[in-house]
């Protein structure tokens, strides 16, 4: 591919953010989430604490987790890892889902 080709597919991909908002937009993301899992995981210790059910917290968190891998993998098919993680977390949140309306019952 030509080197002006290359340069007008960059500036039509990035044509809403800079490189540093895009990378400001990146850290926010992972604060914001790195926030929620915190305060998921207090949430879930106090309904322990309460002897509450609490695998919906845990099925939440897996729900997200899983979601962020697979699309990970749409948008890198070559990394299969991505695939197997949220195979594996999709499936851990299933298992949550089930275990949290069991108890709740």
């Amino acid at each position: 591919m030509e080197k002006e080709k290359i340069l007008e597919l960059s500036r039509d991909e990035n044509r809403d953010m800079d490189e540093r908002e895009s990378h400001i937009d990146d850290e926010s993301a992972y604060i914001g989430l790195l926030c929620v899992l915190i305060l998921s995981f207090a949430y879930m210790l106090f309904k322990i604490f309460i002897n509450q059910p609490y695998m919906d917290i845990l099925s939440i968190l897996t729900a997200g987790s899983a979601a962020m891998s697979i699309y990970k993998y749409t948008k890198i098919p070559s990394k299969k890892f991505f695939l197997v993680i949220g195979m594996i977390l999709l499936a851990a949140t299933i298992i949550f889902a089930i275990c949290y309306i069991m108890e709740a019952i």
